[in-house]
């Protein structure tokens, strides 16, 4: 998982915040990969030097900041409370999640550099049920306000959701 380098360079400064899907149809255990999954992406990060900060946001019904990009500073740190983080079943509202990360994650109260690239990274397993018209609109306004989003859906039939939040190359 050489995503962050690949994509940023070796000395990249970033915010990334992640916004994890942990509605009823992921189920438990495919949770527990997806947690696997970002430890595992964020392995080349280089978070103990300061270059990258790392949050979470967890979703369904109602979205869960579970840490701020100014919460943790070692990788260490990340990784364990990623692996502390809740499963939390329930619909799927998309739109909330991305609302609260362009809104109080990405602050500089919460640990958003000004001089540094906002990225986000949203994995999904399908399409909202909750607040769904708001879903693409909430993308684009984070989207106008600087933050890149990447989007990741896994066992999609649907993607049309999935390309409207995920930023444009």
């Amino acid at each position: 998982m050489h995503f962050v380098i690949y994509f940023l360079g070796c000395d990249a400064r970033i915010d990334l915040v992640i916004v994890l899907d942990a509605s009823t149809s992921v189920t438990e255990p495919n949770f527990l990969l997806m947690k696997n999954f970002v430890k595992d992406f964020l392995q080349d990060a280089d978070i103990d030097g300061g270059n990258v900060r790392v949050g979470v946001i967890i979703y369904s019904t109602e979205d869960y900041v579970q840490f701020h990009l100014n919460t943790y500073r070692t990788s260490a740190e990340v990784y364990r409370a990623i692996d502390e983080i809740p499963y939390r079943h329930g619909s799927t509202n998309t739109a909330d999640a991305l609302r609260t990360m362009r809104s109080q994650m990405f602050t500089q109260s919460n640990g958003d550099r000004p001089d540094v690239k906002n990225i986000g990274i949203v994995v999904t397993d399908g399409v909202s049920n909750i607040n769904s018209r708001r879903t693409v609109p909430e993308a684009e306004q984070a989207q106008a306000d600087g933050i890149r989003i990447y989007a990741i859906g896994i066992g999609l039939s649907d993607t049309r959701e999935l390309d409207g939040i995920a930023s444009k190359p």
